[in-house]
């Protein structure tokens, strides 16, 4: 294993996305983005809908993950059959796990598929009378409107980040 590295999984109930090494793992939790490296501190998290980023020795891996949960583990073998490395201390060693209900590849993404979800969307949420938000993430959830109207943002919302991740794919 490469010095820097550790281990990744990125999980649905369906299949591995990502298994092997990474160099850094790039996602959003409720309280702000982070940034996992080797030998990062314990720890356990949620993932709210976003672009999680997944840098490895050839190249990055982008995905659209609609929510889950991770957990960062350095406890000894942690990594094993994925990335041993010696971690943040010696016989510890790094590894990552994102588990989410719904995530995409970005190269598995249907671009054209994600633009026709998001215009029903935006069209459901103007016939809903819940028109364009901007502005905070409070906002953004839709406090004081019908489940409705929430439903048909979340929808939009999901569209949006399909189509961003999709956008991101180097390949």
């Amino acid at each position: 294993m490469a010095p820097g590295t550790f281990g990744v999984e990125v999980v649905t109930p369906e299949r591995a996305l990502v298994s092997g090494e990474a160099r850094s793992v790039v996602l959003r939790t409720s309280t702000g983005w982070l940034t996992v490296l080797d030998g990062h501190t314990p720890l356990i998290g949620d993932v709210v809908p976003c672009e999680v980023r997944v840098e490895q020795d050839e190249g990055s891996v982008h995905l659209a993950v609609h929510g889950g949960f991770f957990e960062v583990d350095t406890s000894p073998g942690a990594a094993e059959g994925l990335s041993e490395g010696n971690g943040p201390f010696p016989g510890l060693s790094t590894k990552v796990t994102l588990l989410a209900g719904i995530a995409e590849l970005a190269q598995e993404i249907d671009a054209e598929r994600a633009e026709r979800a998001r215009e029903a969307a935006a069209a459901r949420v103007d016939e809903l009378g819940g028109g364009p938000r901007g502005g905070t993430d409070a906002d953004a959830i839709g406090e004081g409107e019908d489940l409705e109207t929430q439903a048909a943002r979340q929808e939009l919302r999901r569209a949006e980040l399909r189509l961003s991740v999709a956008g991101a794919d180097p390949a």
